[in-house]
């Protein structure tokens, strides 16, 4: 750190900057074997071990020069916060933000700019917070994802920071509900309230500068919605809880109607399967149309025996395409369900369980290990924005010496979010849906959305309650569904990733 605020300069050295882009692969070890973005910096998720003794500095000697003709910024913040370095992550940002400035305005002065005034949307600091928002969103870092979205507004977006305040407020009714802390529910939803206000005027004050196209980075719900939607989300929060009295409160203070009445609880469940994907539904699993039997919800997968014995049915199926996901409480930095999914048979694993003995890691390496170091029949491995599934899978907890996962061995797999702007790039504006969620394409793809209600649910809980049993059988079912209507259709562009 000292070496790189020494050389902080204002002028411009392109032999400086080409010494320090030179540090910058010799640190990271530059990779030629793979074409995700971050291993152009070095495999930073899991693969080569790599000291942030000799990491930080390098980010800070970056930060003070500022070799942006030389380096990937976006590139060198994913790798800063994939290594968990997240100071430096900032500190990249800060540094690519004042360097948008011709004039050479502090940090502190741009990013209290209006958004009509902010430098172009392809500016070094747009594409560097937008990087460390994004990844935070992978993540499902919520209350940082608030903390850099609302710290770069200017930069990252008033998309981005609409999603991450929206997030933040579910992440944590969620949280203070099972402690029974009513009372922080409504700064929560005056924080959404907040939240839509003023980035609705900014929306309108750009749209006739970028076309009006937004930008989301996941869940897509429309910005206009969202205070009634943290409302909704809210009082089901509560009625799931038994909060009766609490939910009666605050739908009274919102001008709106909550009934503990069955015949009203039915119309509102009814609505939400006519605008959601329901396991039942024409195509799904659960349903039984023609000569095919409908399946039940599965249930949690916790012992050895049966996993070898379902695992037995999918990877047999005739399609060869397997949809995985994974959900994780914020407490861990592993994995707590791993589902996966063809289009007619779903697994949910309970990998805290089964990774507690000798015979559940065996099991695993056996089927998931197999799975994902392609060993299998299986053609397609699919998700949808999985890299940090991947990294979580690798640290999942193992008895024996070899982990059942693949470690610095490659394993393969293929993501959504890269395939589906490749083969859709009329739809949803410029990007296609580079900037949409899974739920989006779901309902471009299936018809529906998916309902995300569960997402900030507790996944260490036993058991899991049947909603969030649907919910994450779904997930992986629905990134299954989404590939075979793409190659139905004729598109035929798979981009695998290997990492």
């Amino acid at each position: 750190g000292d070496l790189g605020r020494k050389l902080n300069i204002r002028k411009e050295d392109k032999e400086l900057a080409k010494a320090v882009a030179n540090v910058v692969d010799c640190v990271l070890v530059r990779s030629s074997t793979s074409d995700d973005a971050m291993d152009d910096y070095g495999n930073c998720d899991g693969g080569e071990v790599i000291s942030n003794d000799s990491v930080a500095p390098t980010f800070s000697l970056v930060a003070n020069t500022r070799p942006w003709d030389y380096v990937q910024v976006e590139k060198l913040v994913r790798c800063a916060a994939e290594m968990d370095l997240w100071y430096s992550a900032e500190l990249l940002c800060d540094a690519a933000i004042a360097s948008s400035s011709p004039q050479g305005a502090e940090t502190e002065a741009l990013l209290t700019d209006s958004l009509v005034t902010s430098p172009p949307q392809d500016s070094i600091g747009h594409l560097a917070a937008g990087a460390i928002i994004d990844i935070t969103f992978d993540y499902r870092q919520y209350r940082r994802a608030d903390g850099f979205a609302s710290k770069y507004y200017s930069f990252g977006g008033p998309e981005r920071y609409a999603e991450a305040r929206f997030l933040h407020a579910c992440d944590t009714i969620t949280k203070v509900l099972k402690r029974k802390q009513v009372q922080i529910i409504d700064k929560q939803i005056d924080r959404v309230d907040v939240m839509v206000a003023r980035v609705s005027k900014d929306l309108i004050s750009t749209s006739n500068n970028d076309g009006g196209q937004r930008q989301f980075h996941g869940e897509d719900i429309a910005i206009e919605t969202m205070s009634e939607n943290i409302r909704q989300f809210t009082l089901r929060r509560l009625r799931a809880t038994n909060l009766h009295a609490a939910a009666a409160r605050s739908a009274k203070l919102w001008g709106m109607q909550y009934d503990h009445d069955p015949m009203h609880m039915a119309q509102e469940l009814e609505e939400r399967k006519r605008l959601y994907i329901q396991w039942n539904d024409e195509g799904c699993p659960g349903n039984s149309s023609g000569s095919k039997e409908a399946l039940p919800v599965p249930e949690l997968i916790s012992e050895p025996a049966e996993l070898l014995k379902q695992f037995c049915v999918l990877e047999n199926h005739v399609d060869r395409t397997v949809g995985f996901d994974c959900e994780w409480h914020d407490s861990i930095n592993y994995v707590a369900l791993l589902q996966l999914s063809t289009i007619t048979v779903s697994l949910l694993l309970d990998i805290p369980a089964l990774t507690a003995t000798k015979e559940g890691c065996d099991a695993l390496r056996t089927t998931v290990g197999k799975l994902f170091s392609r060993s299998t029949d299986v053609k397609h491995v699919i998700g949808f924005g999985c890299k940090d599934d991947i990294k979580r899978l690798r640290a999942c907890p193992c008895v024996t010496a070899a982990h059942w996962f693949p470690q610095n061995e490659k394993c393969t797999f293929e993501d959504l979010r890269v395939l589906i702007p490749e083969v859709t790039p009329q739809i949803g504006g410029k990007g296609g849906l580079k900037y949409f969620g899974l739920s989006r394409a779901c309902e471009v793809f299936l018809g529906k959305q998916l309902d995300k209600a569960e997402q900030c649910s507790d996944w260490l809980a036993r058991p899991l309650s049947p909603e969030q049993l649907e919910y994450a059988a779904l997930d992986a079912w629905s990134c299954a569904a989404i590939l075979a209507k793409i190659l139905k259709g004729g598109e035929q562009v798979v981009t695998e990733k290997k990492d």
